[in-house]
């Protein structure tokens, strides 16, 4: 499973994070894609975040600090 680090703490409640058998298969898909899961992690970690916004203020340039460590 996943490590706890502050990032993705809040991601523990999510199935793909707190079930072994989904996580595996999150790690398989990602490791297929050469998509790291730190990635991943960071994404839905945001989105949760933010979710009770009504306008995501700054949230592109985070989007795209996030996935400019997918080069």
């Amino acid at each position: 499973m996943f490590n706890d680090t502050e990032e993705n703490v809040s991601l523990t409640d999510l199935p793909l994070w707190a079930d072994d058998a989904a996580y595996n298969i999150l790690m398989k898909v990602c490791i297929e894609h050469s998509v790291p899961i730190d990635v991943i992690t960071e994404l839905v970690a945001l989105q949760r975040e933010r979710q009770h916004q009504e306008r995501a203020h700054g949230i592109y340039p985070r989007f795209e600090e996030i996935l400019g460590r997918f080069d």
